[in-house]
């Protein structure tokens, strides 16, 4: 932690100071300053801030106050952060979870990937002045999700530096890639494009049962498949920085993400019929698939400050837009049912309507107690299409498949404002906050039957934080957020979507989720150690959704299939706690233990006057390390177990994971390499059991995620605020 003293200027001149002194604290009671040192015109009072502290939803980590971190980067820094951490290919995690957001000072960042990966590596920790995680964001946060925010200390008057890297792995994968980055006294810009060839694959086993409405059994089945993903695929970022003035700032970027995909599979499968011409039958069925699609997305940003207290405006506009065309075979061939092989050819092309967005914001400190923020927005999804045209070939003959074809077309709109008040009454910060809007989802289905959906909902986002930090370091918070989630067009639509021998069907008589998170937490720090601290949580949902699967007759079929239809569950919450230890005796190693343990309950309508309830307890416990050690090499490590868990009327049998991971800055940070060790013992397979009484079964899923990945990256230039901190001065 850094102490500051306080500073009087010609304090020796003062006479008749009365003080407390303790240790290397000292407290002011009474001051007199004679008149000659009164009629200076500057005077200069530094109090101390601590490392950790928390104000609202956020809790921070004041980089620049941490003089030992200074030499190294931002990859270095997020280790430090609140729940915060960061593996040896430069992946962000908060809470084990890489469901963040990551924004540049207040502002979504607009990086992912390998851009955003490289973004950490590079920018010194000199560069930032605090990082704010904000695990249950208030009113003035759309998404609701975990957010983690840089905020930068002062601009890079000289920064220009080309950067080349690859990285890969033994599934296999490889990803070459190239960056420039450009930074003068007034105007910045950022390059990066890379190329990206995967390869993943999936073995999957399982059983089912169904039965009819009466509980006799339908239909017996076993079967087995694997399937295999490849990808290439290019995604280029530029990003532009003006600065006007001292107080105007303009921003630009924009992307684009070509790529294509090949799927295929196969599946072998074996069944009995007990009702619908009983008997045995076995199938195999292959498919063979070919996705080319590409996206895009841009923006313009200005925003406008008025002093250095943190009044400022801000303007944004900006749009995206996703299109893809698939096309391919997929053949099932019978053993014992005569006539019925069939091969289906099917193309489908989507040409995604522009997305586009405006939002606008102010923020105005009112003093030093109280701060105000108010922002408006709104979107426009304008109609996207989707056309899936199939065609069968049945004993050699080609037809139109109208079972399986379809046209879709689907747009809406949204607008929103917030307004969030923040009140420091000393110790204990308020903020309040208040988001509504109105959002509207349109589409139409045309095919073997038609349908239509138009839907207006109006979402009011109301939030609550409380935060208190005691002078000896002990910080609370409690936190409380109402969102709703509204169903997707696609989830309401009542359309049937056919497949080979079963189907799907949105739900019209879907209601939007409404969700309550409340949080408490303690937090104790430590100089020397690190942190310990407690968390309890209560997540409510009412009319959450899940899709559910079913079996029903189907006269299309003839006979009991099953399907999957989109339900409100009519109850469902998660309540518990978690434990924190982080042992972090200097600013390079750390050491983090979570322990959580939580009870999860549902009870939904599935079927009219039928309902399915379950409650059960589970737990996770997860180790992490890391050091950085003679400031060249990283070590990395994660050790994670999760219990058995139930969901929506499913049992998910315990899973385990390792770890490990090295790597090392080379040539005064001129070459970069990683070694990552995934999934060291095998054990991150899937294995579940369905509790629905008419379609009972399980299965166990298995996925390519045993890998060793490397990484390599070669740097020429280097940043300026990282010579002045390597240099002792990062000021």
């Amino acid at each position: 932690m850094k102490r500051t003293a306080i500073v009087l200027l010609l304090l020796g001149a003062a006479a008749g100071m009365g003080y407390a002194q303790s240790n290397d604290t000292i407290a002011v009671d009474s001051l007199y300053i004679p008149e000659s040192v009164r009629q200076l015109e500057e005077m200069e009072i530094t109090t101390e801030r601590p490392l950790y502290s928390v104000d609202g939803e956020k809790q921070l980590y004041n980089v620049s106050d941490d003089p030992s971190v200074q030499t190294g980067t931002a990859s270095d820094a997020l280790q430090n952060a609140p729940g915060v951490e960061v593996d040896a290919e430069g992946n962000i995690t908060l809470r084990g979870s890489q469901s963040v957001d990551v924004w540049i000072d207040d502002r979504p960042s607009n990086l992912s990937g390998e851009a955003l990966r490289q973004y950490i590596r590079n920018l010194p920790a000199g560069a930032i002045d605090r990082i704010e995680v904000i695990t249950n964001p208030s009113a003035r946060y759309d998404g609701g999700g975990p957010v983690v925010n840089l905020v930068m200390r002062r601009k890079v008057k000289r920064n220009e530096f080309l950067t080349f890297g690859a990285s890969g792995n033994l599934r296999p994968q490889v990803s070459p890639w190239v960056s420039y980055v450009y930074g003068g006294k007034k105007f910045s810009f950022n390059v990066y494009a890379e190329y990206d060839y995967s390869h993943t694959w999936t073995d999957q086993s399982g059983s089912n049962m169904m039965l009819t409405p009466q509980g006799d059994t339908s239909a017996v089945r076993s079967y087995t498949s694997h399937s295999d993903a490849r990808r290439h695929g290019s995604y280029l970022w530029l990003s532009g920085h003006y600065d006007i003035d001292t107080q105007r700032t303009v921003r630009l970027w924009g992307g684009a993400y070509p790529s294509v995909y090949f799927h295929g599979s196969n599946t072998d499968c074996q069944w009995h019929e007990f009702i619908y011409a009983p008997g045995d039958y076995s199938y195999r069925n292959t498919s063979d698939y070919r996705f080319p699609q590409a996206g895009g997305f841009g923006g313009v940003e200005y925003t406008r400050r008025f002093n250095t207290e943190g009044e400022k405006l801000w303007l944004q506009l900006g749009g995206s837009t996703f299109g893809y065309h698939s096309n391919g075979t997929n053949t099932r061939t019978y053993t014992a049912l005569v006539g019925q092989d069939i091969t289906l050819l099917d193309d489908t092309r989507s040409r995604g309507g522009l997305s586009t967005y405006v939002d606008a914001g102010y923020t105005l400190p009112l003093g030093k107690l109280w701060e105000l923020e108010v922002g408006l927005g709104g979107g426009r999804d304008f109609p996207s299409s989707y056309v899936h045209t199939a065609d069968s070939i049945i004993d050699g003959v080609t037809v139109h498949d109208a079972l399986r074809s379809m046209n879709n077309s689907e747009s809406g709109w949204k607008y929103q404002g917030y307004i969030t008040l923040l009140r420091r009454f000393g110790d204990l910060t308020v903020k309040l906050g208040m988001q509504a809007g109105r959002k509207h989802v349109e589409g139409t289905w045309d095919g073997y039957t038609t349908a239509t959906v138009d839907r207006t909902w109006t979402m009011p986002v109301p939030s609550v934080h409380l935060t208190y930090q005691t002078k000896n370091m002990h910080t609370f918070a409690i936190s409380w957020t109402r969102r709703t989630e509204t169903p997707t067009a696609d989830n309401l639509t009542p359309f049937v979507n056919y497949y080979t021998e079963n189907y799907d069907v949105g739900n019209p008589a879907l209601r939007p989720t409404v969700s309550h998170n409340l949080e408490g937490r303690w937090d104790k720090y430590f100089d020397g150690f690190g942190n310990v601290g407690a968390e309890l949580y209560w997540r409510a949902e009412q009319d959450a959704v899940s899709s559910l699967g079913d079996v029903a007759y189907s006269e299309v079929f003839g006979r009991e299939v099953s399907y999957t239809m989109p339900h409100n569950i009519g109850d469902a919450g998660l309540a518990g706690g978690t434990l924190n230890v982080t042992y972090r005796p200097t600013a390079f190693f750390n050491l983090r233990l979570s322990a959580s343990a939580y009870n999860y309950h549902y009870r939904l309508q599935y079927r009219p006057g039928e309902w399915a309830e379950d409650a059960a307890w589970s737990g996770r416990l997860r180790l992490n390390a890391w050091a950085k050690l003679w400031d060249v090499l990283q070590v990395f490590g994660t050790v994670s177990y999760t219990t058995r868990q139930i969901a929506s009327m499913n049992i998910h049998e315990p899973t385990f994971r390792t770890d490990l991971g090295v790597s090392a800055d080379l040539l005064d940070r001129h070459l970069s390499l990683y070694l990552n060790v995934k999934d060291i013992f095998g054990s991150d397979g899937e294995e579940w059991q369905s509790t629905n009484p008419y379609y009972q079964g399980g299965g166990r899923r298995t996925t390519s995620s045993q890998y060793i990945s490397f990484g390599l990256t070669l740097r020429f230039g280097k940043m300026e605020l990282e010579r002045q901190a390597r240099t002792g001065n990062p000021q």
